[in-house]
């Protein structure tokens, strides 16, 4: 029956989020190509250089930086301290992509070092007690319920602060890059600022909510599961 709630709970939660924060995926669509807004940014230097640049303005030089051309996804690596920065070519974000993740950098490492640890050992208690579960091991799968809801609430105030603090400045540290080049005029400048403002109030909403769900998804399977086994 505790299970049955769970799923019941989380189902009403997804749906939930997703009214609140209005997300809909067809308002990102148009974000994710604007060729004019793309000539500008391919005046500026090249990912790699436009990285170092702006971990100088930061006053941090000693991130290592590379470019990853097999994948779509920028990150900072906390564990080894490095940017690993995707293939964007023709991509207007990349300026504010790149501030982002420059800006993790210079995060409380503690939080950062947290987060690492702490979302690895989520994904291996939830491997471990799913096993026990299905092997009839664990009989009280209710205990295990608030565990993996109180997990969730710890990741979402740690990765949740961090990103929205990293997506909330990077607009700020790719505009006073930008500047700084003196490569666009004053009205490409502001095109280009307003469009990663834009990118921001969408992708805030989508970032909480996606940690949320990452959290609940898993719950929701576990407790699927149970209903399963016994």
């Amino acid at each position: 029956m505790d299970a049955i709630i769970v799923v019941a709970l989380v189902l009403s939660s997804i749906v939930l989020l997703k009214y609140i924060f209005k997300l809909d995926i067809k308002k990102v669509e148009p974000l994710k190509e604007n060729k004019e807004l793309e000539k500008l940014t391919d005046k500026f230097p090249d990912n790699v250089q436009v990285a170092k640049d702006i971990l100088n303005m930061l006053g941090n030089n000693k991130v290592k930086i590379e470019e990853a051309k097999d994948t779509q996804t920028s990150l900072y690596i906390a564990v080894t301290d490095k940017i690993s920065i995707a293939d964007m070519k023709n991509n207007y974000a990349r300026i504010q992509t790149i501030a982002h993740e420059c800006m993790h950098s210079i995060q409380d490492r503690r939080l950062l070092l947290f987060n690492f640890i702490f979302s690895n050992f989520s994904i291996i208690y939830w491997i471990v007690i799913t096993i026990l579960t299905v092997t009839r091991v664990l009989q009280n799968t209710t205990i295990q319920f608030f565990v993996l809801l109180l997990i969730t609430l710890i990741k979402f105030i740690v990765r949740g602060y961090l990103e929205i603090d990293a997506m909330t400045k990077s607009k700020y540290t790719a505009k006073e890059y930008i500047e700084s080049k003196n490569i666009l005029t004053k009205d490409e400048t502001a095109a280009l600022i307003n469009k990663y403002d834009e990118i921001n109030k969408l992708g805030i909403p989508f970032t909480i909510v996606q940690i949320l769900l990452t959290s609940l998804i898993s719950i929701f399977i576990y407790a699927l599961i149970t209903i399963l086994v016994h």
